[in-house]
């Protein structure tokens, strides 16, 4: 078995898109071309982090279907960890996954008006949610199948996800809308 890790494959292939871009459009919209990079590798990283390396071949062992549809469920189980170990390992790692979930769809709350130009609060929200739908459907999807290490698709990481997918608009909205689109135009 071979778990075959998203980012070194996915980096070299946008090494040489890169170098091939440069070639074709040389100076012209680089630090606009240069943020664009800058998403796919984001882009492969949220792969690689959701999926922890596709199985090839897929494994049978690990197979199957696992979600939780309580909202806020991580709360609950936060006062059950610390009541029982206080901040132990275990406490202190629910709270850092989740910290991670927030964080990892913040960048997108920026670069979706900066690359795509959607500056409308609702739309960022509604895709920011979306993208994490999809990320939990494809975690289904690829445990059921044994190409990835069971997953589970969790409510709690879409609310979290897309919470941190507003805070990177705000960041947006608040620091970088004033000066981003003068040097990316």
């Amino acid at each position: 078995m071979y778990r075959i890790d998203i980012v070194p494959i996915g980096s070299l292939l946008l090494v040489l898109y890169i170098i091939s871009d440069f070639f074709k459009h040389k100076k012209s919209k680089l630090l606009k071309r240069i943020v664009r990079y800058s998403f796919i590798f984001y882009l492969l990283y949220v792969v690689q982090v959701t999926t922890g390396g596709i199985n090839i071949p897929p494994l049978r062992e690990y197979r199957g279907i696992s979600y939780q549809l309580v909202p806020f469920k991580f709360l609950q189980d936060w006062v059950e960890m610390y009541n029982r170990g206080g901040t132990d390992w275990f406490f202190l790692n629910s709270v850092k996954l989740s910290l991670y979930n927030l964080v990892m769809l913040l960048p997108l709350g920026i670069y979706f008006p900066v690359l795509f130009h959607i500056k409308s609060f609702k739309k960022v929200v509604l895709y920011t949610m979306l993208t994490s739908l999809t990320i939990e459907i494809y975690q289904l999807i690829f445990s059921y199948y044994g190409l990835v290490l069971l997953r589970t698709a969790n409510i709690d990481d879409i609310i979290l996800n897309t919470v941190g997918g507003i805070i990177g608009y705000f960041i947006y909205r608040i620091v970088l809308s004033k000066w981003i689109h003068r040097f990316i135009a």
